[in-house]
């Protein structure tokens, strides 16, 4: 999937000890149940390339079945999750929902302190099993960011973001919820290819639709397939 100057190994598919997405969420849909899926964070969501590939994806194997919204706030972080929990996910019913806040919190302009930023992801993932206990949930986190020439200072003024998606690796941990780290995979690029990394991410924060596809979206597809593999789907 990733073209011939990037070093394989990006677009692997989740190692067997990875947590998949349950099965009922999927026999559900092959027993032609409707189900909605919100994906919910920040503009890496809002306007990520990856939500439309998967939008396909559902799409192609369970037509008309899904409905997907798209809840990102563009340069929001989980302050705003929290707040906007109930009207931008919980009202919709999910019956799937995918969180990632920890790029925007990581952000030193919002002032936020780690355990702030933990208490508020443990404060959605308790508004969603308590509003909606057969909701699944799906951690992410996104890309690497770097100080492009526009000014941004992306990377600069993110001094502790590997700390802050720390908290989503452990919430997952403790949770048993499936967690797509595309950070791994965009610090290996940015390190081994710098100028690909660049070429994807020209304004040091928001992947463009090739880097989305070829670099964040391969993971997501290997836990829709996973899982719907192991379901019998």
């Amino acid at each position: 999937m990733f073209p011939s100057n990037i070093p394989a190994g990006f677009s692997s598919p989740l190692s067997p000890d990875k947590l998949l997405i349950s099965k009922e969420f999927f026999e559900d849909l092959a027993a032609g149940k409707q189900r909605t899926v919100v994906l919910y964070g920040t503009s890496l969501t809002a306007g990520g390339a990856w939500v439309d590939s998967m939008k396909e994806w559902f799409d192609k194997r369970y037509p008309g079945l899904v409905t997907l919204i798209n809840s990102g706030g563009p340069g929001e972080n989980s302050d705003w999750g929290v707040a906007h929990l109930k009207e931008k996910v919980l009202d919709h019913d999910p019956a799937l929902v995918f969180i990632e806040f920890s790029y925007n919190d990581a952000h030193d302009k919002f002032e936020m302190s780690l355990e702030r930023g933990a208490s508020n992801l443990h404060q959605m993932v308790e508004g969603i099993k308590s509003g909606n206990p057969g909701a699944q949930i799906v951690l992410q986190v996104m890309n690497i960011g770097w100080d492009a020439p526009n000014g941004n200072r992306s990377l600069s003024v993110r001094p502790m973001l590997d700390q802050f998606n720390d908290n989503y690796r452990n919430c997952a941990r403790s949770h048993q919820f499936p967690l797509l780290d595309h950070y791994v995979n965009w610090k290996k690029l940015k390190e081994t290819t710098p100028e690909v990394y660049q070429s994807y991410v020209p304004d040091g924060s928001h992947p463009t639709p090739e880097g989305s596809l070829k670099v964040t979206w391969p993971l997501v597809e290997s836990l829709l397939n996973d899982s719907a593999r192991t379901a019998g789907n």
